[in-house]
């Protein structure tokens, strides 16, 4: 198992990912200081939590001070985090991945940590880190933030499964996206039209709307999102885009 390096979440999500190619080394990022991250620690407390109806997937945000970045769990990892909630400092053990332009961590570990100093402790690591690379010459090459949201359209076969690929250490899949019904994904778009005052609509307003299962729901939100039809401003709240 590759070593988990202690970083801030700026050098996670400036960094570029590299995707392996059949006989390299597994999927990595590397950050503006040029490490090759295949497993991070971060340290930061949760500004946003998410977890599906049916226990299926988890999404939280952690904050620690010099960016945010997403932690994403899907079905038998979730309990891992379902005691996790907002306002909780943590400290997290993840793997690196990226899908659709944004890098995120897969948990393997998550503690809640009770005393703020470690803060200061983790900050003094990351400076000493960071001391020793200026010392071997290395500069960091931060990547320009980008703002705009672009809407990408694609010609995809109806039959053609999407799957998000997982390209680890152990080469695994993250779940292929659910079947979801055509006219099931037209009814709730035309349910952000009429729901959506400005501030997102929840997947339960939809539900309720359309008097839909939420697992129904939470299956097409999954779906147009991989589509480009929506995006998530923040957890829990949806927007169309277009």
């Amino acid at each position: 198992m590759q070593p988990a390096y202690k970083v801030k979440v700026e050098d996670l999500v400036r960094g570029q990912y590299v995707r392996s190619v059949e006989g390299a080394e597994p999927s990595h990022l590397v950050t503006p200081w040029g490490q090759q991250v295949f497993r991070a620690r971060i340290l930061g407390t949760i500004v946003d939590r998410y977890i599906s109806e049916d226990q299926s997937y988890a999404a939280l945000r952690v904050d620690d001070g010099s960016e945010t970045i997403r932690l994403k769990a899907w079905r038998q990892d979730v309990p891992r985090v379902a005691g996790i909630n907002v306002g909780d400092l943590v400290d997290v053990i993840g793997r690196v991945r990226e899908y659709g332009g944004e890098i995120y961590l897969v948990p393997d570990i998550v503690v809640k940590v009770e005393d703020p100093n470690w803060e200061v402790v983790r900050e003094l690591e990351v400076l000493r880190t960071r001391k020793q690379l200026f010392k071997e010459g290395k500069r960091p090459q931060f990547r320009k933030a980008e703002f705009e949201v672009r809407r990408l359209e694609l010609e995809v076969p109806q039959q053609q499964v999407l799957v998000e690929r997982i390209e680890g250490e152990e080469g695994e899949l993250e779940e292929p996206l659910p079947e979801v019904p055509d006219e099931v994904k037209k009814k709730v778009l035309l349910a952000f039209d009429k729901l959506d005052k400005g501030d997102g609509v929840s997947p339960t307003d939809i539900s309720a709307e359309l008097n839909l299962g939420q697992n129904l729901v939470d299956d097409a939100l999954c779906v147009l999102i991989a589509g480009g039809e929506i995006f998530e401003p923040r957890v829990g709240r949806f927007r169309r885009l277009g």
